[in-house]
């Protein structure tokens, strides 16, 4: 939401036609951030500072004094009442938004009625400069701005008296994730305007002018996989994962969608919307061979699934099996046996925790010591990745939320065929369970640090071991080799 006004006495108490004379607006300098969002934190209805995107502070003087804050940030991702204003159809839009700043917070520090006059002379000095100020610190101006009315609070009467335009209420659709919106069932009204005489002008062109395109905006990555090898990674998905979704208003495969996400991560895409950006930059090409669904009057072209299809995917999509189809794709691009396996632990943020061990499952009795069996798991999920040095996946497990990283992966290597591997951890798994698991039933070697989290075994180690044992320092034993620790 946009102004917002709140009484707080200006010392002197000036007559309105000297202080909008004397009114100064300028960006806050870096010094004075705390106090900008301790003002707005404790001041405006949404009790919020925070700005996403790109984002400009303003602060509003009359002889030293604030009497209005201001923040514009990145302009809102759809709305369809704006794209319609300005003719944008398709990808037009996320090619241009990047023109549009929105005034996300105004907050007015006098009482309502004392100035009348105040917050669209504000609003005034900071339109006039706001396309100069963009440009000084992103490379390029923006030529309209836009702002969110709450119908039920305000009449947004400044906005109209400083030029602005009403275009009609939203959907009342509230933003979630980057590109994720819910029913918030609570319509706004949305003001723009156009920041210069050719701004409308400029916006609606059937090209846009080479100095207004957002510079320096990163490309997707290119497919990590030769168009004729997609087929198989297809073909994985098809085999090894079910279709949970209902028939009706199925639009794509599970199968090319799961192969679009793969490659997705493959290429370095993190989270849904890098990855239906990445899709998007596919050629017709590779879509073809992913199977996708070809375009209704449009031969030799295929659509690929959007952001939200995706989300939806993930939700229903079972874990198990497409670790399945993963592991048997990997090992049929690359049936070479590794050599080397390392173990790896990794916390997925706002993911839900795996459940517990069931009740009927005995516990097998552990040498692992009690400290590292105590739960970690219990508010994320922790993966813990088997993987070679080529970044090869061999096997992952979910650490349940009654137990943790140790214990899980002390319980998971008997399942192992790790037969003459190298298996490297890092030093929270030594213990002596796991090495004679390692060396006497898995018939594996080891790597393990020794490090202060075992201050016994440390310490006994170096008493008993010599400085130059390896890989500690130089050795010329001749023999086979032997189980290390270091």
């Amino acid at each position: 939401m946009a102004v917002h006004l709140f009484d707080c006495s200006i010392a002197g108490a000036p007559a309105e036609a000297l202080l909008l004379k004397e009114l100064r607006v300028r960006l806050i300098e870096d010094r004075e951030r705390e106090r900008f969002d301790e003002e707005l934190v404790a001041k405006h209805y949404l009790k919020n500072a925070v700005a996403v995107g790109r984002v400009l502070r303003y602060v509003a003087e009359y002889a030293g004094q604030w009497v209005a804050l201001l923040t514009f940030n990145s302009a809102a991702y759809h709305l369809k009442v704006r794209d319609r204003w300005l003719h944008w159809v398709g990808p037009q839009v996320a090619q241009r938004r990047h023109l549009i700043a929105q005034n996300s917070r105004f907050l007015v520090l006098a009482a309502p009625g004392q100035w009348p006059n105040l917050a669209t002379r504000v609003l005034k000095l900071v339109c006039a400069r706001l396309p100069q100020d963009w440009q000084q610190h992103y490379g390029y101006p923006v030529l309209a701005a836009e702002t969110f009315v709450d119908p039920q609070r305000f009449r947004g009467t400044c906005y109209k008296a400083a030029g602005w335009e009403v275009l009609g209420p939203t959907q009342g659709n509230e933003r979630h994730w980057q590109d994720f919106y819910t029913d918030s069932e609570h319509p706004k009204e949305l003001w723009v305007r156009p920041l210069s005489p050719t701004a409308l002008e400029q916006l609606r062109a059937p090209e846009l002018a080479p100095a207004l395109a957002e510079p320096g905006r990163p490309q997707p990555p290119a497919c990590p996989v030769a168009t004729p090898r997609l087929l198989c990674l297809y073909e994985h998905f098809g085999a090894y994962v079910t279709e949970h979704r209902k028939r009706k208003g199925r639009r794509h495969k599970m199968a090319s969608c799961l192969t679009l996400i793969a490659l997705a991560t493959a290429a370095g895409c993190r989270g849904p919307h890098a990855i239906a950006e990445f899709a998007a930059n596919l050629s017709h090409a590779a879509r073809r061979s992913l199977r996708c669904r070809p375009r209704k009057g449009r031969p030799r072209e295929y659509d690929v699934p959007g952001e939200r299809t995706i989300r939806r995917l993930l939700k229903k999509v079972n874990p198990e099996e497409l670790k399945t189809a993963l592991l048997r794709w990997m090992h049929r691009e690359d049936p070479t046996r590794p050599k080397v396996i390392h173990a790896d632990g990794k916390v997925l943020k706002n993911a839900q925790p795996a459940p517990a061990r069931p009740a009927a499952q005995p516990v097998e009795p552990s040498e692992i010591p009690a400290q590292l069996q105590k739960p970690k798991a219990d508010k994320a999920l922790t993966l813990v990745n088997f993987q070679t040095t080529d970044q090869q996946l061999v096997d992952q497990i979910a650490v349940p939320c009654d137990t943790n990283e140790e214990a899980a992966v002390a319980a998971h290597l008997p399942n192992l065929d790790l037969a003459g591997i190298c298996l490297t951890t890092d030093a929270a798994h030594l213990t002596k369970a796991n090495c004679r698991q390692l060396s006497q039933n898995n018939g594996a070697d080891f790597f393990i640090f020794l490090k202060g989290n075992q201050p016994t075994a440390l310490a006994k180690a170096q008493q008993l071991l010599p400085g130059a044992l390896p890989p500690s320092g130089q050795h010329t034993r001749q023999g086979p080799r032997a189980n290390r620790v270091a």
